[in-house]
């Protein structure tokens, strides 16, 4: 048999009929016709590629022989159609539609000129769904390739957030009564949000909050040079105890720069001396403002200074403040603002103090606290940094 047939004429020992004879003399010289016996057909039936075809089924020996071949047929060739032609019984017709057939060639047209334009449409349609067949094997090689692709994206960006989680302190700090502690709800796998402290001495803890402009890869990858910058700060500052909050935030804005980042980072830097109860911090741009809570009441810790990595020869002013024996101190990045309801920015900085004031800011579970009252679901990355002392440390 043809292997490039997929039109196959099946005939018995059976004259053909009119219907049977037309289409032999048509269409036997076209190369994707093949006009076979039912024996020729049983025994190539396993080797024939399946693709889209006709199988054309003569009445009478022919459709007799295959018709207890039809489930199996069509459980192996999903895509076969079967039409039968010539005379036929009542008996016949309905087996052959019980078992699957697609449709009768009427035996009228073989006597007239209709035959050509009902054989022809038949053709068309073949055509047309071995072409969606055709498209719906390119679409789903393509649909294939792009969740392999999409596969390798989420393998790396899952490598990427464990590398992120690696970068970020493992756990609390605890110094002198003081307790330092952080929690970050990325948006997607990776996050924009940067934190992390240290002890530089034995009486100050220096911290940083960071977030990244944009979302995604690029943004995380900007975290990747704040964190080797806060590291060498750390060190550098335990050094040198006169090396100031501002001028550590703009050797952070002069490596952002250098480094040609499509990224600006806002950012709250900080130093809390707990010898002398002092708080010494600079804030790049940073929003929502840091809250300060002791004695009772809230201070937000406002900065107007510009964000990092936008120009190379900026220099930046710390704050000093003094700190009651007992505080707590909540820095958030703006995607906890996006979570929270209301219309208004001036409505949800007053949720945000009364929060603050209320709250215990110890960081396990505050943000689920924070956003009992707020909408679920957060459009960008939320991340608090929480600074907690209390009364009752051993000094």
């Amino acid at each position: 048999m043809s292997d490039n047939a997929n039109i196959y004429l099946v005939c018995g020992e059976d004259p053909l009929c009119p219907v049977g004879d037309w289409v032999h003399r048509q269409l036997h010289e076209n190369p994707r016709v093949k006009v076979v016996s039912v024996d020729a057909l049983m025994r190539s039936f396993n080797e024939l590629p399946l693709s889209p075809a006709i199988l054309l089924i003569q009445a009478g020996d022919a459709l007799t022989q295959c018709l207890p071949q039809f489930a199996r047929w069509m459980q192996r060739w999903p895509s076969l159609q079967m039409l039968l032609f010539g005379p036929v019984s009542a008996s016949d017709l309905e087996a052959f539609y019980g078992q699957g057939g697609c449709d009768l060639v009427p035996a009228a047209l073989s006597h007239t000129d209709g035959l050509s334009s009902y054989w022809q449409a038949k053709l068309d349609t073949f055509e047309r769904q071995a072409k969606v067949g055709r498209q719906k094997k390119q679409a789903t090689r393509k649909l294939q390739a792009m969740a392999a692709s999409l596969l390798a994206v989420e393998e790396d960006q899952a490598l990427g957030a464990s590398v992120q989680k690696m970068l970020m302190p493992e756990a609390a700090l605890n110094l002198k009564g003081l307790t330092v502690a952080h929690d970050i709800r990325p948006s997607l796998m990776l996050t924009g949000d940067f934190i992390q402290y240290s002890s530089i001495r034995a009486h100050e803890v220096l911290f940083c909050l960071a977030d990244v402009s944009g979302h995604g890869t690029g943004s995380a990858l900007v975290t990747v040079l704040l964190n080797e910058q806060v590291e060498r700060l750390v060190l550098m500052a335990a050094a040198d105890s006169s090396l100031s909050v501002g001028r550590m935030m703009a050797q952070i804005n002069e490596a952002l720069c250098e480094a040609v980042f499509d990224h600006h980072v806002t950012c709250v830097l900080g130093i809390i001396d707990l010898r002398n109860n002092q708080l010494r911090y600079c804030s790049a741009g940073h929003f929502p403002h840091p809250l300060l809570v002791q004695n009772g009441a809230v201070q937000v810790l406002e900065a107007g200074e510009l964000p990092l990595g936008l120009l190379k020869s900026k220099e930046y002013d710390a704050v000093q403040l003094a700190l009651a024996p007992e505080f707590k101190l909540l820095i958030m990045s703006d995607g906890v603002l996006q979570g929270l309801r209301g219309e208004a920015l001036a409505e949800k900085e007053a949720t945000l103090k009364a929060f603050a004031l209320g709250d215990s800011g110890e960081v396990e579970g505050l943000l689920e606290r924070l956003f009992e009252v707020s909408d679920d679901g957060l459009a960008d990355d939320a991340s608090v940094l929480s600074l907690v002392r209390k009364v009752g440390y051993d000094r």
